[in-house]
């Protein structure tokens, strides 16, 4: 219970730094992007933002914040915005408490990062000593539930912290990191190194080890990365996939190696390589000739 209550009370010193800090001088437009990334931009970002001193200013660091997170610069869609915005969307859809936006109460919060819940229980009319309504949130894959309540009967509802489970709070905080980083571009570099073996044209991918993120089992490290080649290969369309899991060993991380077919002529590739724990992106475009012998 300890730890709980310790864990709950770091959750919500996390979340409160992104909440709204602003200055009047801010014009509405700024505000709203402020409370609408509260989950997703890092405390360096909006100290930068809050900084800038004119609209225009701050206009283009929005273009650039959201530019930054597209997994795909190559095409006009940017999947990270887009898919981040419908869920703020329906957030605000469900949960908004007269004027304050869905996404600024409790429920959106777990929404926005969580995800919707595989059941929810609503009673709006509890007959309870402390509480005049509740919600019940059931996330049976992460093996919790949350409790939402609404203390004086006003349609606000909270969560319920000293019943929170040290397993949701780990998931919420968990989710807050690897938003702030999910869909960045260009946050780390790789190489990367065509070589024909035997029948197969082998990419071979050199990743950097202090820009990714891990996970500790039996005392080793391991980096799980997700490989997506797609393109032209020698006039013919490829795409190819694959999960790695790699150990990090003396500080270095194995080669990547990823067969495709092998065919004379020009290759036109775009590699794409996403970290699985810390969900950043990064992107690089390959062009090379395969002469035929």
């Amino acid at each position: 219970m300890k730890r709980e209550i310790f864990s709950a009370l770091i959750l919500v010193l996390l979340l409160s730094g992104c909440g709204l800090k602003t200055t009047p001088s801010l014009d509405p437009q700024s505000r709203l992007f402020l409370s609408q990334v509260k989950y997703i931009i890092t405390s360096r970002e909006k100290k930068e933002f809050l900084s800038l001193k004119t609209p225009q200013e701050r206009k283009k660091f929005i273009e650039e914040f959201w530019k930054a997170r597209d997994p795909d610069p190559s095409t006009p869609e940017n999947e990270f915005k887009e898919a981040y915005m419908r869920r703020l969307a329906a957030a605000d859809r469900l949960f908004r408490e007269g004027s304050l936006p869905g996404w600024e109460t409790d429920r959106g919060m777990v929404y926005i990062l969580l995800g919707p819940p595989s059941e929810r229980y609503v009673q709006p009319m509890a007959n309870h000593p402390q509480y005049k309504g509740y919600e019940i949130w059931v996330y049976p894959n992460l093996g919790f539930r949350v409790l939402f309540v609404d203390r004086i009967g006003t349609g606000h509802y909270e969560i319920l912290w000293e019943q929170a489970s040290a397993a949701f709070i780990d998931a919420l905080n968990s989710a807050s990191r690897a938003f702030k980083n999910f869909g960045r571009v260009g946050l780390f570099n790789f190489t990367v190194k065509p070589r024909v073996a035997e029948d197969a044209l082998v990419l071979e991918l050199e990743l950097p080890p202090k820009k990714l993120s891990y996970t500790k089992e039996k005392g080793v490290f391991y980096a799980r990365v997700k490989v997506e080649v797609s393109g032209t290969a020698g006039g013919e369309k490829v795409r190819v996939s694959r999960e790695y899991k790699l150990p990090m060993k003396e500080g270095k991380l194995p080669p990547v190696a990823l067969r495709l077919p092998l065919r004379p002529g020009q290759y036109d590739l775009k590699v794409k390589v996403k970290d699985l724990v810390g969900g950043v992106v990064s992107v690089k475009k390959v062009k090379f000739n395969l002469k035929e012998e």
